[in-house]
């Protein structure tokens, strides 16, 4: 049924996202199909027209990506290690590499049934392919996990003491992520078993920033426009635990005494 709101919040672990929107926003909206209207003609682009449309359409892709990403990545905070994984050989073929990071997964998953993973393919400046890899691990010399990698050094970062790693992680993805070698691919895998990012909108969203937000200052914030929604007063929360206990959506929480 479709229904209106002007304010959401995205919930992806202790990170907290709340958009106030200036005028109402749909959801649930499906437009009439069966609508005779004449449809206007497309208009003919030109060259550089066209060549704007396509920059200004991979600037919303990167952008949409890094979101995901960083909700993912904060959404899942048994993902205890950051570390890229680089080829000895020059390996530019996208569908080759990630073959051969498929295989690493399943000897990782046959060794470590728990683990999960969240993965970014990139290319480096000389054109071979590397991943970043978030995932979940306990203690190993890094050199029993080259040897399962089999296929060059791994660099491993510290992040236990970073507050927002999805944040963090999302510094390491180059704009160039998104070139005419990644077009129609996957710009990121990870395991199905990761939590998802919790979407509050209307009461439950209301209730949220009344229960956990009313004392807490926001670490960033911004008004922005947006060309579907208009005006949206954008804030960043980071809180210093979990609302959602196992990163799934319990309406009881709001009704339960502080």
């Amino acid at each position: 049924m479709a229904h209106t709101y002007n304010l959401k919040v995205v919930v992806s672990g202790k990170q907290v996202e709340v958009f106030k929107y200036k005028k109402q926003i749909w959801r649930d909206f499906k437009k009439n199909e069966n609508n005779n209207t004449a449809q206007k003609e497309p208009k003919q682009l030109n060259a550089f027209e066209q060549l704007e449309i396509k920059q200004q359409k991979a600037i919303f892709s990167l952008n949409r990506t890094k979101t995901e990403i960083r909700r993912l990545t904060n959404a899942n905070p048994q993902l205890n290690k950051f570390m890229t994984l680089t080829f000895a050989k020059n390996i530019t073929s996208l569908k080759e590499a990630n073959y051969i990071f498929n295989q690493f997964v399943k000897r990782i998953l046959y060794k470590y049934p728990n683990f999960e993973y969240l993965a970014v393919p990139e290319f480096q400046k000389r054109g071979a392919v590397h991943y970043h890899l978030l995932c979940r691990l306990p203690f190993m010399e890094i050199s029993e996990l080259e040897y399962i990698w089999g296929q060059g050094f791994i660099k491993i970062n510290k992040i236990d003491e970073i507050n927002n790693i999805g944040a963090y992680v999302c510094k390491y993805l180059s704009k160039d992520m998104f070139d005419d070698r990644t077009f129609g691919k996957k710009k990121f895998f990870h395991s199905q078993t990761l939590r998802k990012a919790i979407e509050l909108i209307g009461y439950y969203a209301i209730r949220f920033l009344e229960k956990f937000l009313n004392t807490v200052k926001p670490v960033f914030e911004k008004i922005f426009e947006s060309e579907w929604t208009g005006e949206i007063e954008y804030k960043a929360y980071s809180l210093k635990y979990t609302p959602f206990k196992f990163g799934v959506f319990d309406k009881s929480i709001f009704f339960q005494h502080s």
